[in-house]
C-alpha cells in the first residue's frame, strides 16, 4: 500500500480522509470517532483499538449520567462551568450541561488534588528616544499579565487531570478588580470540590510570589506592588512593609531610598528617618556618611585644612558655597 492510500477506521469501519486519520498504537481512528472521546483524554496516540472501543462504550453510558445529573451548585468562569450535584456527590466541568456535549460525570471522591496555578508573564516597557530608536528604561520597567488555571487531579480509568483556565484573555496588572474576582472564584471552586479551604496559589514561574507586581490584598516577596501588601523586595506604594527597594508612604524598609515616615538600614532618605548607612537630610541619626542639619555622626570628618573649609552645618567644602546647604564661605 502507498503512503497516501486511504485507510479505514478500526472503530466504525468508515473510510478515513487524507487528513482525517488519528493514529492509534495498533490501528487508525477517524475524526468522527475521535470527537466522541472524553475531552480530558490525552493518551489517544498510545492507546490500542480495544482501549478506544472500551472508552467509547463508557462515553455512551455517561450520557445516562448526564440526563440524571441535577445541578445544585454552579460556578461560571469565562468559558468553563463547574457543575456539582450534591445529591449524588458528582461533578462535571464543561461549557454546557447537555447530553449533546456529554461532559464527563466524575465522583467528587475521585478528586486527588486541586489548586490555583497562576501563569505570570512580563514584557519590558521601552521608550523612543530623539533618534526614534527604542530604549530601555533604567532601571527596566515591565508590564505584567496573568492567566488563572485550576489544576485538578482525578483518579479515573480514562484521564488523571481536568485542568482548565478561568479567564479567556490574559489579565493585565492594572486590572485589579479582575485579578481579585478570578482569585475569589478559584477559592470558591476549590472549596466546593474538595470541601477544604483553598491552598495558596502556585505560580508557574516557581515563585509564590517572590517575584513581580501584584495588586489588591496580597503577600509578595518580590517586585512592585500596589494596595495593602507585605513585600520583601522591590518598589511599592500604599501601606506596606518592605525589606528591599524604593517605597513611598508609611513603610518599614531595610534597604533603599525612601520618603515619608520610615525606618531604613540602608541608603539615602528624606524626612523623619533612622538610617545606619548613607547620606541623609533633616532629622536623622547616621553612623557613617556626611550629614547636615540636626544630626549625630560618629564617622565623618569635621575639620580640615588647606583649601577646604567647614560650614556651620558640618559639611566640608572646597568652593565658595556649601554644596549641601548653600551657605557662603565665611
Amino acid at each position: 500500500m502507498g503512503l497516501f492510500d486511504k485507510k479505514n477506521c478500526d472503530i466504525c469501519g468508515e473510510k478515513i480522509g487524507l487528513l482525517g486519520n488519528r493514529k492509534l498504537d495498533d490501528g487508525n481512528l477517524c475524526k468522527n470517532c475521535a470527537s466522541k472521546l472524553s475531552p480530558w483524554f490525552e493518551e489517544r496516540r498510545h492507546s490500542t483499538v480495544e482501549d478506544i472501543k472500551r472508552q467509547l462504550a463508557y462515553r455512551e453510558e455517561n450520557k445516562n449520567a448526564v440526563r440524571s445529573f441535577s445541578v445544585t451548585r454552579e460556578f461560571s468562569a469565562d468559558r468553563y462551568h463547574v457543575f456539582i450535584d450534591d445529591n449524588k456527590g458528582m461533578f462535571a466541568i464543561a461549557f454546557n450541561m447537555s447530553e449533546q456535549d456529554n461532559p464527563d460525570i466524575v465522583p467528587l471522591s475521585a478528586i486527588t488534588s486541586c489548586r490555583l496555578d497562576i501563569d505570570e508573564q512580563r514584557e519590558e516597557e521601552e521608550y523612543t528616544d530623539q533618534d526614534d530608536e527604542s530604549r530601555s528604561y533604567v532601571p527596566p520597567r515591565y508590564n505584567y499579565s496573568y492567566d488563572y488555571k485550576i489544576k485538578l487531579g482525578v483518579n479515573t480509568p480514562w484521564f488523571d487531570d481536568m485542568d482548565f483556565k478561568l479567564n479567556t484573555f490574559s489579565v493585565k496588572d492594572h486590572e485589579r478588580a479582575k485579578m481579585m474576582n478570578y482569585e475569589q472564584l478559584a477559592s470558591q471552586i476549590i472549596t466546593a470540590l474538595t470541601g477544604a479551604p483553598a491552598p495558596a496559589p502556585v505560580y508557574s514561574n516557581g515563585m509564590m510570589n517572590q517575584g513581580y507586581p501584584q495588586q489588591g490584598n496580597m503577600m509578595n516577596q518580590g517586585y512592585p506592588q500596589q494596595g495593602n501588601m507585605m513585600n520583601q523586595g522591590y518598589p511599592q506604594q500604599g501601606n506596606m512593609m518592605n525589606q528591599g527597594y524604593p517605597q513611598q508612604g508609611n513603610m518599614m524598609n531595610q534597604g533603599y531610598p525612601q520618603q515619608g515616615g520610615m525606618m531604613n538600614q540602608g541608603y539615602p532618605q528624606q524626612g523623619s528617618m533612622m538610617n545606619q548607612g548613607y547620606p541623609q537630610q533633616s532629622n536623622m541619626m547616621n553612623q557613617n556618611a556626611p550629614q547636615h542639619g540636626t544630626m549625630m555622626n560618629q564617622n565623618a570628618p569635621q575639620q580640615t585644612s588647606g583649601d577646604t573649609w567647614v560650614c556651620a552645618c558640618g559639611a566640608t567644602n572646597t568652593g565658595a558655597f556649601c554644596e549641601y546647604c548653600g551657605s557662603p564661605k565665611p
